[in-house]
């Protein structure tokens, strides 16, 4: 199998050269990036993440066009927007997980820094129009927000956000991942302090091919993390979710529920994994992938993984494939509704159980639409 390769040289932009941002751990200095990404891109672990994938188009596309994302509520007091970090950071950035996000932070040589520092009385509102450059977003120590993405672009749009929470902090995280463009990849990164809690609603549509990389630390005692998504895949259409989420240290709580349609022609992939450090004692994490398929030609392939260095903890992951119930759609059928209304219902209220957040009420129509579409109700 050939080498990957990015499409050109990088050098790591003028904020880390400065000290302002812990690099990753592979990466003591500019001379050392293009080989630890090499290293990174072509490592067992990336190939099989991008088993189901293809990687070129991605990689083609890392130093294309960037435009800079529209924040609506950054006027707000406790925000502060910049193109250069207020303070050190640290994004627990991993080269492991995601060297093309780390790439393309080094291509756009530019980035928008959103550091709050206090309780927000409304939300801050991202929306992605194509490509944009890189966001990396902060909360100071008992800081609370809510952050609102949406995400448009018809050809090959790119977006990567990294987010750091500090001791203390809450963020309530709801995105829109619903426009069906050729090919869309987002990488979202979530460091988690000390007894700072992260929820994400994640709702996402197909697309030629979407494909989702999240990865969510658990570096605090006391830290949550939830993830709750739904997604409505249309036939010929194809979303990609690969999701790790590390148990740093002792007493971390994490609950992932994941439910996915695919209708015929479709097709879904979900890669699930927990991955539990030494020492990280009494974690309580849970994982739960649900995809049902709309006929024969639709292909599901999910995987859910636990990776345990430690004896105390409270762990539990499972996945499911299937199709609607025939009794509870001769129930439906037998009391007058339409063979295509009754799974049409039955698929929306599969969905209803994850469409939730702020943005569920944009959400929900678009993907109930493209259930009805499909079932010919």
């Amino acid at each position: 199998m050939a080498d990957l390769s990015l499409p050109q040289a990088v050098t790591l932009p003028n904020y880390f050269s400065q000290g302002d941002l812990a690099l990753p751990a592979q990466i003591l200095d500019s001379e050392d990036v293009p080989s630890a990404l090499s290293a990174a891109l072509n490592s067992t672990l990336h190939r099989e993440r991008w088993k189901y994938s293809k990687t070129a188009p991605v990689l083609e596309g890392l130093a294309s066009a960037m435009n800079l994302p529209t924040i609506v509520g950054g006027e707000q007091a406790g925000v502060q927007i910049s193109q250069a970090p207020q303070q050190n950071l640290s994004f627990g950035f991993d080269l492991s997980q995601a060297p093309e996000a780390f790439a393309r932070l080094c291509y756009a040589q530019e980035a928008v820094f959103i550091h709050i520092d206090k309780a927000l009385d409304a939300p801050l509102e991202i929306h992605h129009a194509d490509s944009t450059v890189p966001v990396l977003l902060s909360l100071g120590a008992n800081a609370e927000a809510t952050l609102l993405e949406n995400f448009t672009g018809n050809l090959q749009p790119q977006n990567t956000l990294w987010i750091s929470l500090a001791e203390g902090s809450h963020l309530k995280h709801s995105r829109n991942s619903l426009e069906a463009a050729h090919l869309h990849w987002q990488y979202l990164a979530v460091d988690i302090g000390k007894n700072a809690d992260y929820l994400l609603n994640n709702h996402a549509a197909g697309a030629g091919l979407r494909r989702q990389d999240i990865h969510i630390r658990v570096s605090g005692q006391g830290a949550n993390a939830e993830l709750i998504s739904a997604a409505m895949i249309s036939g010929k259409l194809a979303l990609d979710q690969q999701v790790t989420l590390e148990h740093l240290v002792a007493n971390g709580k994490s609950k992932q529920v994941v439910h996915n349609i695919v209708a015929d022609g479709g097709k879904c992939t979900f890669n699930g994994r927990i991955h539990i450090h030494e020492g990280a004692n009494g974690t309580d994490a849970t994982l739960a992938n649900k995809n049902l398929g709309l006929g024969k030609n639709a292909t599901i392939n999910t995987k859910p993984e636990l990776e345990i260095y430690t004896d105390d903890v409270t762990c539990a992951h499972g996945a499911t494939i299937g199709q609607l119930s025939d009794q509870e759609l001769f129930y439906l059928t037998s009391r007058g509704i339409s063979p295509e209304s009754a799974q049409a219902l039955l698929s929306e209220g599969f969905l209803r159980q994850c469409t939730q957040g702020p943005l569920a009420e944009a959400a929900l129509p678009i993907l109930i639409n493209a259930i009805k579409q499909e079932q010919g109700a």
